[in-house]
C-alpha cells in the first residue's frame, strides 16, 4: 500500500514538473519577444509549440512568434533587402505581413528588371497576381507584364492580363496607358483567329475573336461581323447533320453579334424549314404521314409557333385521315368489282378518288367506266375506240384516202363502212373498214380490247393508220 501511494506522488510530481516546465519555455520566449530579442524568442517559440498542449498559450505563442517575423521583416526592409525581407513576411503569415509582401516581390521583380531578366521578374510578379490579389499593385504589375510579354511575342498572354486589367480596372491609369499596345496588335489577333478559322478550328476562332471585342476598340464592329460569318458557317455545318436546334443555336449567336442580319438570318431559317417540309412532303407521296408530320415537327426548331408548319401539319392530319377513308371506299369498290358490279363499284371508287387521288384509283376508274360502256354496248364502244384513238386520226386518214379514190375512180368506189365482229376473249372485238375500187383496194382491221382500250394492227396498212 506504501509503495502505491509513493508511485501515484511520484507521478504526480512528473506532470506537474513538466507542465511548469512547458510554462517556463513560453515564459522564456515571451520575456525574449518583450526585449525584441526576435531570433531567439522564434527559436523558444517553436520549442514550446513542439510540446504544449494548452490551447491558449499555442495560441498566443504563435501570434507573437509571427510578430516577431513581422518584425524581422521589417528591419530588413528598412535596409532594403527585399528578398529576405519577402521571406520573412511570408513566415509571418499574417495580413499585415501580406500588405507588406507585395511591397517586397514589386521590388524584386523591378531590380530583376533592371538586370534584363524578365523571367525572373515574371516568377514575382505571379506570385503576386495568384496569391496577393488585392495588392495595389496589381494594375501596375499587369501593365508591366504585357510589355515583358509583347516583348517575348507572347500575344494571347499579353492580351489576357489586358483582358484582366480592362475588366477589373477599367479606369486605372494603367489600363488606358496600355491601349495603344493593345491596338496595335489588333490586326494580327485577328489574323491568328481568322486562321483557325480557315482550319476550320471554328471554336478556337470564336473564342479568340470574343475576347478581343470584349473591349472598346476601333475593331469592335470588324469583329463581332466575322465572328457572325463564324457562326453562320457552324450553322452550315450543322445544318449538313440535320442537327437544327445547333443550327438555331448558331444562327441566334450569328445575330447576337451583327444585328444587321436580321432579315438575312430569317430569310436563311425559312428557306431550311422549306427544305425541311420538302423533305416532309416527299413522305406523304408514299403515304407516311406519321413520319412525314414528325419531319414537320422539327420546323418548329427553328421558328417556334410557325404558322405555315402548322397549316401544314393540320392538312397533313386530315389528309391522313382522307386517305384512311379512302382506302375503306377502294376496299368497298374492289369488293364490288368481283361481284361485276361495275357501276356500284366506279361510284365507291369515284368517292375514294375525290378524297385522295391515287394513281392506282384513277386506273380503276377508266377500267369501270370501259366496263359499263362494253357491257352496255360493246360493238358501239369499240367502234367509238377506234374512231376517238387519238383525236380522230384513224377515220380521218381513211376518209381521206377515200376522197383521193373518188375523185380518181368517182362513182365506182364503194366501202365496207364499220364493221364490228367479236373476237376470242372477255371485251374483246376486231372492227373492220374496207375501201374497194376498180384498181385499188384496201382493207383496215384492228383488234380492240374494250376493258384497256387497247388497239392492235392485224396488218401493216392498218398499223399505218395508227401512226401519228
Amino acid at each position: 500500500m506504501k509503495l502505491k501511494i509513493i508511485l501515484v506522488m511520484l507521478i504526480l510530481f512528473i506532470f506537474v514538473s513538466a507542465y511548469c516546465g512547458t510554462n517556463t519555455r513560453f515564459n522564456i520566449a515571451h520575456q525574449l519577444y518583450m526585449k525584441s530579442n526576435y531570433v531567439m524568442a522564434i527559436k523558444h517559440f517553436d520549442q514550446f509549440l513542439d510540446i504544449t498542449q494548452n490551447g491558449a498559450l499555442a495560441t498566443q505563442a504563435e501570434l507573437e512568434r509571427s510578430d516577431c517575423y513581422y518584425q524581422l521583416a521589417y528591419k530588413a526592409l528598412d535596409k532594403d533587402n527585399w528578398l529576405l525581407a519577402s521571406r520573412l513576411f511570408f513566415l509571418a503569415n499574417s495580413e499585415m505581413a501580406d500588405s507588406k509582401l507585395d511591397d517586397c516581390y514589386f521590388q524584386l521583380a523591378k531590380k530583376h528588371l533592371s538586370d534584363d531578366s524578365p523571367t525572373a521578374a515574371l516568377e514575382y510578379y505571379e506570385k503576386v497576381t495568384t496569391f496577393l490579389q488585392d495588392s495595389e499593385y496589381i494594375p501596375e504589375i499587369l501593365f508591366n507584364r504585357i510589355k515583358i510579354y509583347l516583348d517575348m511575342n507572347n500575344k494571347l498572354a499579353a492580351f489576357d492580363d489586358y483582358h484582366f486589367l480592362w475588366k477589373y480596372h477599367p479606369d486605372n491609369s494603367y489600363t488606358k496607358q496600355i491601349q495603344p499596345f493593345i491596338d496595335s496588335l489588333m490586326p494580327s489577333f485577328i489574323q491568328e483567329a481568322l486562321d483557325f478559322r480557315d482550319s476550320k478550328n471554328y471554336n478556337v476562332a470564336v473564342d479568340m475573336l470574343s475576347k478581343l471585342g470584349l473591349y472598346p476598340s476601333g475593331y469592335q464592329d470588324e469583329i463581332f461581323e466575322y465572328i457572325s460569318n463564324i457562326y453562320q458557317t457552324m450553322a452550315e455545318s450543322s445544318l449538313a447533320q440535320k442537327d437544327y436546334a445547333q443550327v438555331r443555336k448558331d444562327l441566334d449567336l450569328a445575330l447576337m453579334h451583327d444585328y444587321s442580319k436580321k432579315e438575312a438570318i430569317a430569310g436563311k431559317t425559312r428557306d431550311i424549314c422549306s427544305q425541311i417540309i420538302k423533305e416532309g412532303n416527299k413522305l406523304i407521296t408514299s403515304f407516311q404521314f406519321d413520319e412525314a408530320i414528325k419531319i414537320f415537327e422539327q420546323c418548329y426548331i427553328l421558328i417556334p409557333d410557325y404558322t405555315k408548319c402548322t397549316n401544314i401539319i393540320n392538312d397533313t392530319i386530315n389528309r391522313k385521315q382522307d386517305y384512311q377513308s379512302a382506302l375503306e371506299y377502294e376496299e368497298q369498290a374492289n369488293q364490288l368489282e368481283k361481284k361485276e358490279e361495275y357501276a356500284s363499284a366506279k361510284t365507291y371508287y369515284d368517292k375514294s378518288y375525290n378524297l385522295f387521288k391515287t394513281d392506282r384509283v384513277r386506273e380503276k376508274i377508266y377500267l369501270m367506266n370501259n366496263l359499263i360502256r362494253a357491257e352496255k354496248n360493246p360493238k358501239v364502244f369499240a367502234e367509238s375506240i377506234i374512231k376517238e384513238y387519238k383525236h380522230g386520226v384513224i377515220p380521218a386518214r381513211i376518209g381521206a384516202m377515200e376522197k383521193t379514190l373518188r375523185d380518181k375512180y368517182e362513182e365506182s368506189v364503194s366501202t365496207s363502212g364499220w364493221k364490228i365482229h367479236y373476237a376470242i376473249g372477255d371485251y374483246k372485238f376486231e372492227v373492220r373498214y374496207d375501201l374497194l375500187s376498180p384498181e385499188e383496194n384496201y382493207y383496215f382491221a384492228w383488234h380492240v380490247n374494250l376493258k384497256n382500250r387497247k388497239i392492235t394492227s392485224l396488218n401493216k396498212l392498218s398499223e399505218q393508220m395508227l401512226k401519228r
